[in-house]
């Protein structure tokens, strides 16, 4: 590794002389050409990222050429644009692509449907938008929901798809008939957002501040066929993300 270096360094000094930028008398605080063949790259640097580093050294003016702007090439802290994105959390952090289908009761991103390609819209609210790709059918279907911060919809698998607004999720909640009913997934998360917005306590409805809550917070609702069924999915809606989603029953 220090004779390939040593060699890359050769070329970095030909192509300093050829741009003009002198290739001897460094100033004393500065490393010359020679003493850098020296330097050893940490273990596992390519041969292609050191070409990369030593043309770059070449390029840069000479009071920007010490040992900070190599240490700041090879060490991990860099400006690298190789960097891992940051994994995606919460549960619509699967990315597929259109048109592969999703299990029920699953939700995922979808960020490469065609335009107008998602099907028919019917539903508006709290600014997202529901799409039925197939909305004259009675089967199992991807459903796409948009109106996220990163512009990609969301799919989801129903037979129907309804939306029900946080006042009538409150009703039903709270109903005396429903308070020993164990809190879902979606319950639990709609009600730490109330309590962010509303600042009520748990159990406890949103009050005067319901229509600033309503304005980005919804729920949809996904069931696996048309008729009574004592099962059903539903999904939480907030500020741009999916919160939650959770099988409920009767």
């Amino acid at each position: 590794m220090h004779l390939r270096f040593a060699a890359i360094l050769g070329t970095c000094a030909f192509v300093a002389g050829c741009s003009g930028v002198p290739a001897s008398n460094p100033s004393p605080a500065e490393p010359s050409i020679e003493s850098l063949s020296d330097v050893a790259l940490p273990e596992g640097t390519s041969q292609e990222d050191a070409v990369a580093a030593a043309l770059a050294l070449a390029a840069t003016p000479a009071e920007t050429q010490g040992g900070g702007f190599l240490s700041g090439l090879f060490s991990g802290s860099g400006g690298s644009t190789n960097r891992a994105p940051a994994p995606r959390t919460g549960p619509d952090a699967q990315i597929i692509p259109f048109g592969e289908s999703v299990a029920y009761g699953e939700i995922a991103t979808v960020c490469d449907a065609p335009r107008g390609g998602l099907g028919t819209e019917v539903a508006n609210i709290s600014g997202y938008k529901i799409y039925d790709s197939g909305a004259n059918g009675t089967s199992m279907r991807a459903h796409y929901i948009t109106g996220f911060d990163d512009g990609c919809a969301r799919q989801f698998s129903a037979a129907l798809s309804l939306t029900g607004d946080v006042g009538t999720h409150e009703v039903v909640r709270y109903l005396p008939t429903n308070r020993n009913v164990p809190y879902s997934a979606t319950d639990n998360a709609y009600e730490a957002i109330k309590a962010s917005v509303c600042r009520v306590s748990h159990g406890t409805p949103c009050g005067a501040r319901i229509d600033s809550l309503a304005a980005d917070t919804t729920f949809v609702t996904a069931y696996e066929k048309f008729g009574a069924h004592p099962r059903w999915v539903e999904i939480l809606l907030h500020d741009g993300e999916v919160k939650a989603i959770d099988f409920k029953e009767r």
